[in-house]
């Protein structure tokens, strides 16, 4: 009888390990960003809202870079921020998701098209734009099946805000755009909007998918990871 339910105890911390790893390795993410303020800010705040309704042990454990590179130049430089960063080389439990944010702009489209293609064959989850991170901002407003230039962002942003109640001028740097972007618009509605347009891009190359953005997928993930932890 003692055997037995010291064979029924050790099954029992062993599947206990299994899952605190389980639990450890999908709460490890990297995401590393074309600019050094816009995106890791926006994506900083987002992780740093989302933790606060989590448990301690189980927050999300995101390691934001800004590279400050573009396209091909950005994802190719990954491999070397693995190999020379500290914490990449001595954790126990590697990265299970690594997110590289960047966007179009006035980049060439075979630059753009072959930096997607190269995250799709590493495994990396690319979160583009075509033309910019702004575009994301907009559908937390309003679904946007038209072209929109990028140098019409700015004051559309403004003209949502304004309509929702908040006057409000848009400055790439923001801190706390993410808490604005969610408390005046909608961050369920952008996601569902960014998929739809993404979807209808599904047989276009990036770069001729101009308004279109797979910003949403990050929190898809998110919501998966909210989900195992339920």
């Amino acid at each position: 009888m003692g055997s037995d339910n010291l064979f029924k105890r050790r099954q029992e911390e062993r599947k206990k390990r299994k899952e605190n790893i389980k639990r450890q390795k999908s709460s490890k993410w990297l995401i590393v960003c074309e600019g050094k303020k816009t995106e890791p800010n926006y994506f900083k705040e987002a992780v740093d809202v989302i933790n606060e309704e989590i448990d301690y042990k189980y927050k999300l454990k995101v390691e934001i870079v800004g590279m400050g590179m573009n396209t091909v130049s950005l994802v190719n430089s990954l491999d070397k921020l693995l190999s020379d960063v500290d914490l990449y080389k001595t954790a126990t439990i590697p990265y299970e998701k690594i997110f590289i944010v960047f966007d179009k702009d006035s980049f060439r489209n075979e630059a753009f098209d072959k930096a997607i293609s190269i995250c799709e064959k590493r495994g990396y989850i690319a979160l583009w734009s075509n033309q910019a991170i702004e575009f994301w901002f907009l559908l937390h407003f309003n679904y946007i099946d038209n072209k929109m230039d990028r140098k019409a962002y700015e004051n559309k942003i403004n003209e949502y805000f304004k309509k929702a109640g908040f006057k409000y001028e848009y400055r790439k740097n923001d801190e706390s755009i993410f808490s604005k972007l969610c408390k005046y618009g909608s961050l369920n509605e952008a996601k569902k909007y960014a998929k739809k347009i993404h979807f209808t891009h599904i047989n276009d190359k990036p770069s001729d998918s101009e308004s279109c953005t797979t910003v949403y997928k990050f929190f898809e993930c998110i919501d998966e990871r909210l989900e195992e932890l339920k």
